[in-house]
């Protein structure tokens, strides 16, 4: 008998009244056809599957002795984008409730496709804590859903995990991601540093920086400039700072003196910018970005949960470089900046959680599989394999990206003439239903088999069509 987990994360459903709902009728309608294959077909045409390492064994996979498990790690729900918001950092039960009940009213059909699937002998849910639904880790909100699913408020077959991380088979290690991340590290009140729950009870939860810096400071500027959010590959901070100086200066000085209000001290924002400057960008993001020195410091040196070396966040000749880079650019006629400014490179936080990730890996040889979200994209790392007498057996950091909408960085071919004007008018006043960058949404989740006493396989794959869909393995 085989045990089937399908691993997916970051769903985002909110209340769907922003344009920063991310659930829609594209994710629910390949969603409701990847449970319908998870709960009747469960094999390729080629009827076999083939994993990343030298286990490449075919696999059958019979629906009628196999038991199914849903693991969404992670960022199922978006409460931070619902309303109400902006707590100053605390979230409690009764305010968590309120976005919930929005949520589920929301979406309906999403908690109606789960509910069929649990209605099948053997197969099982399990939800992990996101930084943005934090809020799981009350027991009212996760009798709540329950309550949604299956008309009871705790039920077997739906499941919480009480640990930072997951563990469905000995040799496959599931979670978040967001611990790796400083912005949105979540631990304090919650989990031990060990990932163990100190409490499953908690009645209010301090919120990460980066959600209280979402609520109070940024979320005008994401609803205005969604497309930051979705984004492929992910914009940084500093990049997307120097954009804004050019297309939007007022929204730029507005957000940074709401960021300035989280300070755990008066500061006056932009002492040096002189009446006028705000319109030369190079002054403003000179300014901006000094504002937003004051305010990590300051978040470096109040957030006392942080595991790692508070020396990582200081500025270093990288980031140094990348500001200079950028100040530079923002010289540069309209079109060449932008061109300049959405150049791709690394994003630090995803590299921040692959470090996480591969740091599990090392410390615990008897994992072969190390998932992850959060980062909304998509990866697979081998790492150095381990001999354990038997031959190299590899390990593997997998990230199942993200169900939301991804669209491309706009290149330098789609700012060339003759559309390259239309696509800088829209970058400046998106209409984000009608956008003008390419989409390249995928619908990724991993795919994992488990044979008592036989090693895991897993494989990264993306959902691909309507009812008779199937998945893409990538890799």
């Amino acid at each position: 008998m085989s045990a089937i987990t399908f691993v997916l994360s970051d769903l985002h459903l909110a209340d769907s009244t922003s344009v920063l709902e991310c659930f829609g009728d594209r994710q629910q309608t390949a969603f409701a056809h990847l449970l319908h294959f998870a709960s009747s077909i469960h094999l390729q045409d080629e009827k076999t599957m083939h994993t990343y390492d030298s286990y490449r064994t075919p696999v059958t996979l019979n629906s009628q002795d196999d038991s199914i498990e849903i693991v969404i790690n992670g960022d199922c729900f978006d409460f931070l984008v619902t309303t109400p918001y902006d707590f100053y950092g605390v979230i409690d039960v009764k305010t968590a409730l309120e976005k919930l009940e929005k949520i589920i009213a929301a979406h309906d059909a999403f908690f109606s496709v789960l509910r069929s699937f649990l209605s099948t002998t053997g197969h099982t849910l399990t939800f992990l804590t996101g930084n943005h639904d934090i809020e799981l880790c009350f027991a009212e909100v996760r009798e709540r859903i329950c309550l949604a699913l299956l008309g009871t408020p705790m039920d077997e077959r739906v499941r919480f995990s009480s640990t930072r991380f997951y563990q469905p088979a000995p040799d496959i290690y599931i979670e978040h991601g967001n611990h790796y991340d400083f912005w949105n590290h979540a631990i304090a009140g919650l989990w031990s540093d060990d990932g163990q729950p100190l409490t499953r009870t908690p009645a209010r939860i301090t919120l990460p920086p980066g959600s209280r810096y979402l609520q109070h400071a940024a979320h005008h500027l994401s609803r205005r400039y969604p497309y930051f959010d979705h984004l492929e590959p992910s914009m940084n901070i500093t990049r997307q700072t120097a954009l804004l100086c050019l297309l939007a200066p007022s929204l730029v000085m507005e957000t940074t003196r709401q960021t300035l209000q989280l300070l755990s001290y008066p500061y006056t924002a932009y002492p040096s910018l002189l009446p006028g400057e705000e319109q030369d960008p190079v002054r403003l993001y000179e300014e901006t970005m000094m504002a937003f020195l004051v305010f990590q410091e300051d978040v470096v040196a109040h957030k006392t949960d942080w595991p790692m070396h508070k020396e990582e966040m200081q500025v270093g000749p990288l980031a140094l470089q990348e500001f200079q880079h950028m100040r530079m650019a923002l010289t540069l006629p309209l079109a060449e900046a932008v061109t300049t400014i959405c150049t791709p490179i690394p994003y630090a936080m995803g590299e921040d959680v692959a470090r996480g990730m591969h740091t599990v890996l090392k410390q615990h040889p008897e994992i072969r599989y190390a998932i992850a979200g959060h980062t909304h994209m998509q990866r697979v790392d081998q790492l150095h394999a381990q001999d354990e007498g038997h031959g190299a057996i590899p390990q593997y950091y997998l990230n199942t990206g993200s169900w939301t909408t991804r669209v491309a960085m706009p290149t330098p071919a789609d700012l060339a003439a003759p559309h390259g004007a239309a696509l800088l008018a829209w970058l400046q006043d998106p209409i984000w239903e009608q956008p003008l960058l390419r989409d390249v949404t995928e619908l990724v989740f991993a795919l994992l088999v488990s044979d008592e006493g036989q090693p895991s396989r897993a494989q990264l794959c993306v959902w691909e069509g309507g009812e008779r869909g199937r998945y893409r393995i990538l890799g």
